[in-house]
């Protein structure tokens, strides 16, 4: 069989299930390789990470012709628009399940080609949630995730830490305290908000590490499991989502921005412990985040959808710092513990992602006229008790008059 025996008929697939055969001219495909090198003094060669690759992406530019070029071609643009996955049987490439991405051009050729009509447009490749859906208890996944980073954690460090001498421990141990009172502050204004055997929890924890910590850093597989426990006591907590995930973010913040945030290589590896240690209550934090989730219960969409995006990017901005100090300081990611966290990180996104399809949609309206907060909330929601009151208010952060009676020309959120 010739090559072009083997091309099929191109073809879109949209999320609503209409499909969309196409002509098509010259095609291509491309992925990004993920990779990081380390380069090593006195050493020829290179030693290359390799984190995997992208998804592909396949550029078309597709065109319609004939006497209802315009209705196909327009038709064809909105299914593009359409949210979701859909499955293009690309005519060279096979049939891949696809997200269009980035620009959608239409050109309508009505004076130098007539009857044509051309769309450019990128198929991206895209995989199926991170979250199984198949489980019946979804949140233990997430959780099961998180403790597979807490078994690992302990004995990987005690691994990398180097304390060979007594000066390795005692920088060890002003590292870890500067960390443990970043956390401390960062995390104080939302213990209060938890129940008391939650601030209890949080305080033995924290007096208990500090006050034996001379000699916790000769004992790093316990010291590593009791800062687990201490930076994630506020996750297991029942109030104030947006604190707790607030409260991590400025730890992570804290912990990886500012002047020394790029660990320098040194004679005796007190900077590579430092780096450790940053890393270690910086990843725990951005977990603190994620197991706040699963113990919140999300009343719209765009409160699911605002915490998976603070917790990838959190790990956005974790994944380059450590790749930074990982170069610096010519260290090699082995990637155990690395990988347990991205795997707890990458099941709660997608847990999020797939709870907020049931969750209510927001959206927008402004009032013509004055409206009064129990009328609106009787037209909206078809009830006007105290939470849907008090719903109403924090939605759309209504204060002193504006509770008593709605302006007109405001802008107010519902969620249906």
């Amino acid at each position: 069989m010739a090559w072009d025996d083997r091309l099929q008929e191109g073809a879109y697939i949209a999320p609503s299930g209409v499909r969309f055969p196409f002509q098509y001219e010259d095609v291509s495909k491309s992925s990004t390789k993920r990779t990081s090198e380390f380069n090593f003094p006195d050493v020829d060669g290179t030693y290359v990470q390799d984190n995997g690759a992208s998804g592909r992406r396949y550029p078309l530019r597709i065109f319609f012709w004939g006497a209802n070029h315009d209705q196909e071609a327009d038709s064809f643009e909105e299914a593009l628009r359409e949210r979701g996955r859909g499955r293009l049987e690309h005519p060279r490439y096979g049939t891949v399940v696809v997200v269009p991405f980035g620009d959608i051009n239409q050109r309508d050729d009505l004076k130098t080609a007539a009857n044509q009509s051309v769309l450019e447009v990128t198929f991206f490749e895209t995989i199926d949630l991170f979250f199984p859906v198949g489980q019946t208890d979804p949140a233990s996944v997430v959780l099961a995730s998180v403790d597979a980073y807490r078994n690992t954690a302990p004995e990987q460090y005690t691994i990398l830490y180097r304390l060979d001498d007594p000066v390795l421990e005692s920088s060890l141990k002003n590292e870890y305290l500067r960390a443990l009172d970043v956390t401390n502050s960062g995390l104080a204004d939302v213990v209060a908000d938890q129940s008391q055997t939650i601030q209890s929890r949080f305080d033995d924890i924290f007096t208990s590490i500090t006050s034996s910590i001379d000699l916790l850093v000769g004992d790093p597989l316990t010291l590593v499991g009791q800062t687990i426990q201490f930076v994630g006591t506020v996750a297991a907590g029942l109030q104030n989502i947006a604190g707790r995930l607030v409260g991590y973010g400025a730890i992570i913040t804290a912990i990886i921005t500012g002047d020394d945030a790029v660990a320098v290589p040194d004679n005796d590896g007190r900077n590579a412990n430092d780096f450790y240690t940053r890393a270690l209550f910086a990843m725990t934090a951005n977990l603190g985040q994620v197991e706040s989730t699963i113990n919140t219960t999300f009343n719209t969409k765009t409160e699911a959808l605002t915490a998976a995006e603070i917790i990838l990017d959190a790990s956005r901005e974790i994944t380059d710092w450590l790749d930074d100090n990982y170069e610096s300081l010519e260290e090699i990611d082995t990637g155990e513990i690395y990988q347990a966290y991205q795997e707890a990180v990458s099941v709660c996104a997608g847990f999020l992602v797939e709870i907020s399809f049931s969750l209510k949609q927001e959206r927008t309206v402004i009032l013509d006229r004055p409206r009064s907060l129990h009328d609106w909330a009787a037209e909206v929601y078809g009830k006007i008790d105290d939470d849907t009151l008090n719903f109403i208010i924090n939605s759309n952060s209504l204060t002193g008059d504006e509770i008593i009676e709605l302006p007109r020309g405001r802008r107010l959120v519902y969620f249906i």
